[in-house]
């Protein structure tokens, strides 16, 4: 991810910067259309509740097959060692400060307990690169990315406790460290994207499915790239998502009818009821209306499964089958701030208002829960006051 960024990604909500990004069917396979509104009644905000609260940056969420949800929270860095990145051309070098505050809770019963604590977290400011999503494996093992952004020259500025930045953890459920994958170094070496104008090294591990019979695929937000772990930490390229060529937006006052690089930013990675794994497209600026996609990953063939959102975080899918996107529609907010909620796309390609847009803040992921109802982590940037909402879902 690189080039076209400079003046910053808008991150379901959040302005930041590059280097702080940061068992039916259902027919969705064969979709590839532009998703379209209609006229549903959504849950109304009093809705959606809070079933866990005082969270540290929570990122990703997934469910157990006994019904636990696995929280994934960044944290708040700490005091470790601090290191400044080389600032893209346009913005502040900010201070990065590391911790060991990231860690994995569970939330049960309606208890929420820490599973897993001490694991690195590198923070600027409110805003934290830690444990970014977790997911299971077959063995009951977790999957942890760990967020990064950047190469493996300025994670070795932040010494050696900050090593497992910019990788794949599979731990026990005890916190026994498995195997550790090097996605930052992957990235460093190979750069998918490298082709593309205004690219840069910059990994940084996002979205993680399991690959059936162990290894997993995990999104690479900096990179641009799907890559594919093996059962044995070891690391290929999957899918690379190019630039693609957008009108430059006006407050960049260049010629009229002149184009920039749009970067594709995949975010959140789910296995779909027909085997194949959706990515969810977030797109980088200057996020135009209508250009975010939900892309389907087959044998490293990539194809669109749905379009038409402006920003899309994260993606998985019901019982039923059909796809749950967290986005955003419409044109831009003034103030840069999305206003995402919670899409169902129907077997005919319709889109499903099942939360209304404004309603959250700042959610970077969603999960469908046993009971049917759909989970979000919502406060993801808030230090100290994350929490997941609970929306029901009626048919």
């Amino acid at each position: 991810m690189g080039g076209a960024v400079a003046e910053g990604i808008v991150l379901s909500g959040v302005r930041v910067g590059r280097r702080l990004l940061a068992a039916a069917s259902g027919g969705i396979a064969a979709l590839a259309v532009t998703v379209a509104p209609v006229a549903t009644a959504h849950a109304s905000e009093d809705a959606a509740k809070v079933v866990a609260k005082g969270l540290d940056s929570p990122r990703g969420l997934f469910f157990g097959p006994d019904g636990t949800l696995y929280i994934a929270e960044s944290g708040h860095g700490g005091k470790v060692r601090c290191a400044t990145p080389p600032a893209p051309e346009g913005e502040k070098a900010e201070k990065m400060c590391l911790g060991l505050t990231g860690r994995v809770s569970t939330l049960k019963d309606g208890k929420s307990s820490v599973l897993i604590g001490g694991l690195p977290s590198a923070a600027s400011g409110g805003f934290a690169l830690g444990p970014h999503d977790v997911a299971l494996t077959g063995k009951g093992d977790l999957l942890v990315t760990v967020g990064f952004s950047g190469d493996t020259a300025f994670r070795a500025k932040l010494g050696p406790k900050g090593k497992t930045l910019g990788t794949l953890l599979t731990l026990s459920a005890k916190g026994r460290t498995i195997s550790i994958a090097d996605l930052a170094a992957h990235e460093t070496k190979r750069n998918p994207d490298g082709k593309d104008k205004g690219s840069s090294v910059d990994s940084y591990p996002f979205g993680v499915a399991p690959l059936p019979g162990g290894g997993a695929l995990v999104a690479d937000t900096g990179g641009n790239s799907v890559l594919r772990v093996s059962r044995k930490g070891g690391v290929s390229t999957e899918a690379v998502f190019h630039a693609r060529s957008v009108a430059a937006p006006p407050a960049l006052k260049m010629p009229k009818g002149s184009k920039i690089p749009m970067q594709s930013v995949p975010m959140g990675i789910a296995q779909g009821p027909d085997g194949a794994y959706y990515v969810a497209e977030h797109g980088g600026f200057p996020n135009p209306e209508g250009a975010a996609r939900v892309l389907r990953l087959e044998r490293g063939k990539v194809t669109t499964a749905a379009k038409g959102f402006t920003t899309v975080a994260d993606v998985t899918f019901d019982a039923a089958g059909r796809l749950i996107v967290l986005g955003s529609v419409g044109p831009i907010p003034a103030d840069g701030m999305t206003k995402s909620a919670v899409y169902r796309i129907e077997a005919d390609g319709t889109r499903t208002e099942l939360l209304k847009p404004g309603t959250l803040v700042t959610p970077l992921s969603v999960a469908v829960g046993p009971d049917g109802a759909v989970y979000v982590a919502n406060k993801a940037m808030v230090p100290g006051k994350g929490e997941v909402l609970r929306v029901p879902v009626s048919e």
